[in-house]
């Protein structure tokens, strides 16, 4: 008997770029290194919308107004429009809108985008808790120390309603993972025990307002990291593309908890120009997708991996990283959720470092 599937990739005859007519595209480890470019990112994003696919940038990064960031965006050969970028700072200002009456004042802990957010939004901004504010609301800045961190407690600690643009531990940089918001605001909860609401990723509104503002049909998620792009692409209800050009990497989509996994897998953004076969399981086990076929193991939380009838185990301790194939990423990936969703402990330590090889 056929195995019953549980959760699997989906399946897309045609390029992603021509079944769904926006890309909800996250900025930070998708499209941007810091100021640099991802690879192949601009080249990608242009070939998408020639085939008719609209872009939507939603980030998490509250630091920058709309207008600052499509700036960065034509920098590196995208062209955006500020109506085109939709920021966790907007998302906060929306949550706060529910909590404290329009006119209310508020403790702005973070860049100009977050204060511009707030004050078209009709809020008053502050950055000393001896004003009284109603709320605070935190987002990333470069330029947040101990100061502006204490203010926002004291403001806190008395009472004020707080809210965070995003939780977010780390940020994708070009020299690598740098201090995110999360980070910062895990000093103020820690020293106040309060915990703020998060209007960013993963919550579904900021995913909500930026299909409805560009008024998708069927729109995509696109995304670097499982727990803000991918959780909250499923807490919306969207299919989500994860790439490897930012935080998770193919071992960490493998090991995804249910919540977090995506629909579709790619290298990079040329992802949207290629169709996505899903893998199929057969009667002995094996998850087959293109030349690959990945199956558990006899070993505890193992599996073997079938590429040209030839069959290997998937060696845990290799030294380096084991080089797979795109299709053998997805048949690994759904070989594993399916048996952790049966019950079988799937750990990190039970496989091998991943790297999945380029499209040429």
């Amino acid at each position: 008997m056929t195995p019953q599937r549980k959760s699997t990739l989906s399946s897309s005859d045609r390029p992603l770029q021509q079944s769904y007519d926006v890309a909800l595209m996250d900025l930070d480890g998708v499209v941007l290194l810091g100021t640099e470019p991802v690879p192949h990112a601009a080249q990608a994003v242009a070939t998408a919308r020639e085939a008719g696919q609209r872009m939507m940038f939603v980030t998490n990064n509250a630091s920058r107004e709309p207008g600052v960031i499509a700036g960065e965006l034509s920098a590196v050969g995208i062209e955006a429009d500020p109506a085109a970028i939709t920021t966790s700072a907007q998302a906060a200002a929306a949550m706060l809108a529910e909590h404290v009456s329009a006119g209310s004042l508020v403790l702005a802990v973070g860049g100009p985008g977050l204060r511009t957010a707030l004050t078209e939004r009709g809020f008053r901004v502050t950055d000393s808790a001896d004003d009284r504010p109603a709320a605070v609301v935190q987002g990333l800045s470069t330029d947040i120390g101990w100061r502006e961190l204490s203010e926002a407690a004291f403001a806190v600690a008395a009472g004020a309603t707080y809210v965070a643009t995003n939780l977010d531990p780390t940020l994708p940089r070009e020299r690598g993972m740098a201090i995110g918001n999360g980070a910062l605001v895990a000093a103020v909860t820690r020293a106040t025990g309060v915990t703020p609401d998060s209007a960013g990723k993963p919550r579904a509104p900021i995913f909500h307002q930026a299909a409805d503002r560009a008024e998708a049909a069927r729109p995509l998620v696109v995304g670097d990291r499982l727990d803000t792009d991918l959780a909250g692409a499923r807490a919306a209800g969207y299919p989500g593309l994860h790439v490897l050009t930012g935080v998770n990497d193919a071992r960490d989509v493998v090991l995804a908890e249910p919540g977090e996994r995506p629909s579709y897998l790619a290298v990079d953004l040329r992802g949207l120009g290629e169709p996505h076969p899903a893998p199929v399981p057969d009667a002995d086990g094996w998850w087959t997708c293109g030349a690959a076929a990945v199956r558990p193991s006899g070993a505890p939380a193992g599996f073997e991996m079938r590429v040209g009838g030839a069959v290997v185990d998937l060696d845990s301790d290799a030294a380096e990283p084991i080089t797979i194939s795109l299709d053998a990423w997805r048949c690994l990936a759904t070989a594993a959720w399916s048996a952790a969703d049966d019950g079988r402990s799937v750990t990190r330590d039970s496989l091998p470092l991943l790297e999945v090889a380029a499209p040429r």
